[in-house]
C-alpha cells in the first residue's frame, strides 16, 4: 500500500530504560507497531483532547445564554397561561378566585405591558 502522507519530520526525546520497558509493554497491550507509533498516537490524542476542551470552553457561555432564554420563555408561557385563564374567567363573568374578573384582567394585561417596557 502506498503511503499517502509520508512522514518527513523526526522528533527525539530521551527516556529511561525503565520507561522504555513500560512503553514496550503498553505497545503490546494496545497493539501499537512500535514505541514511535505509540508516542505518535498518544500525542495526537492529547492534541485532540485539548481541541475538544477549547471548543467546550467556547460553547459553554452560549449554552448558558440559551438556558437563560429558555427559562425566560417558560416564565412568559406560564404567565400567558395564567392570563388566558383569567381572560376565560372574565368572559364567564368571574375570576378564578370568584371575584369580578374584568377589572383584574385589565390590570393583569397592564402589568404585563409595563414589565415588557
Amino acid at each position: 500500500m502506498a503511503v499517502l502522507k509520508p512522514r518527513e519530520r523526526l522528533v527525539y526525546f530521551r527516556i529511561s530504560e525503565d520507561e522504555f520497558h513500560r512503553f514496550v509493554s503498553v505497545c503490546e497491550q494496545e497493539g501499537a507497531r512500535s514505541v514511535s507509533d505509540l508516542a505518535r498516537s498518544a500525542v495526537q490524542r492529547l492534541i485532540s483532547n485539548c481541541d475538544r476542551n477549547r471548543e467546550e470552553r467556547e460553547l459553554q457561555p452560549k449554552v448558558e445564554q440559551l438556558e437563560k432564554l429558555i427559562a425566560e420563555l417558560n416564565g412568559q408561557l406560564q404567565l400567558l397561561g395564567l392570563l388566558l385563564k383569567r381572560h376565560d374567567a372574565a368572559l364567564a363573568g368571574t375570576a378564578p378566585d370568584g371575584t369580578n374578573g374584568g377589572a383584574r384582567l385589565t390590570q393583569a394585561f397592564d402589568q404585563q405591558g409595563q414589565q415588557q417596557e
